[in-house]
């Protein structure tokens, strides 16, 4: 019988899914993509527009014609507030 070579196991995280691409995530300490601003408030895309609808929440900076990011500190003083409520 042949020898077989031995394998390498593969490590992959819990959450990860064959083919699901990461979010953006922003490279400037200012401004705030998408991904960013569901991670530090722990809302869903659907509730901050929601909020965003009803001016209960910072609205965007439109950067391009698809590019919106947040202000950092509109969207930590956002928090802080609700904290503080």
């Amino acid at each position: 019988m042949p020898e077989q070579a031995p394998t390498e196991e593969i490590v992959t995280g819990a959450d990860s899914e064959p083919g699901k691409k990461e979010p953006r995530r922003s490279a400037s300490p200012d401004l705030m993509l998408l991904a960013d601003v569901m991670d530090y408030t722990t809302l869903s895309k659907a509730v901050l527009y929601r909020l965003m609808k009803r001016e209960e929440f910072p609205a965007p900076v439109h950067l391009a014609p698809n590019r919106r990011a947040w202000r950092t500190v509109e969207v930590r003083e956002w928090v802080d507030n609700r904290v503080a409520a």
